[in-house]
């Protein structure tokens, strides 16, 4: 009777231990399948990470896909309807010899442009208002140079430019370079009706 107990206590024993060795295994792979998805995770969430290409969430002025953007007024971008025109001129001035060149703009219209004489002379840079007495004329720069750069914006419209006066005892050649969006452009040199002078338009460019 002893030795049945002992055998069926070894029995229940080893049981136990079987029992006890099934949840230790398992344990064991539980803690390895958790150990084994912790190191997988950064992976994907870098790969969660990687940006692609595309249209902007927000596109403003300045990006491709952005919103229209119109010039407001007084801004610095002034789109105009017309082309600008260029001029190019050579004047020979003797001693006491003079000659006006001005251009017709309307509001708003901007020149730009540069003139250089061999020796000084006596400049005036005025304008001619439309409609209004010669009395009505400004002067912007007056005075004895040989060279001269800057652009100019038309306050009113009317004729707009210079006065060249040789005050000097030998010859002047003076080169004169502009652009700009005037529509006329006149010369006078002692006829007070002037001589209209050609229009140019830009050299168009090259085809690519």
């Amino acid at each position: 009777m002893t030795t049945d107990r002992m055998k069926r206590t070894a029995t229940v024993a080893s049981l136990a231990l079987a029992a006890i060795a099934s949840i230790v295994a398992v344990s064991c792979r539980g803690a390895e399948t958790t150990k084994a998805t912790q190191t997988q995770a950064p992976s994907t969430q870098a790969n969660s990470q990687v940006s692609t290409p595309g249209a902007p969430l927000n596109p403003v002025g300045g990006q491709r896909d952005g919103p229209p953007v119109t010039p407001k007024p007084g801004g610095p971008l002034t789109p105009s309807a017309k082309t600008y025109k260029v001029d190019a001129q050579e004047f020979f001035l003797t001693p006491d010899d003079f000659v006006e060149y001005k251009f017709r703009l309307n509001t708003g219209d901007r020149m730009m442009f540069n003139w250089k004489a061999t020796g000084p002379v006596e400049v005036d840079f005025h304008t001619v208002p439309d409609g209004k007495p010669i009395s009505a004329s400004e002067t912007y720069q007056r005075g004895q140079m040989s060279s001269g750069s800057g652009d100019y914006v038309s306050p009113y419209p009317g004729l707009h430019g210079w006065y060249w006066h040789n005050t000097g005892k030998t010859d002047v050649r003076l080169v004169l370079n502009a652009s700009g969006f005037w529509t006329e452009a006149w010369m006078f040199s002692g006829d007070p009706k002037g001589d209209p002078m050609p229009l140019q338009d830009p050299t168009p460019p090259s085809q690519p």
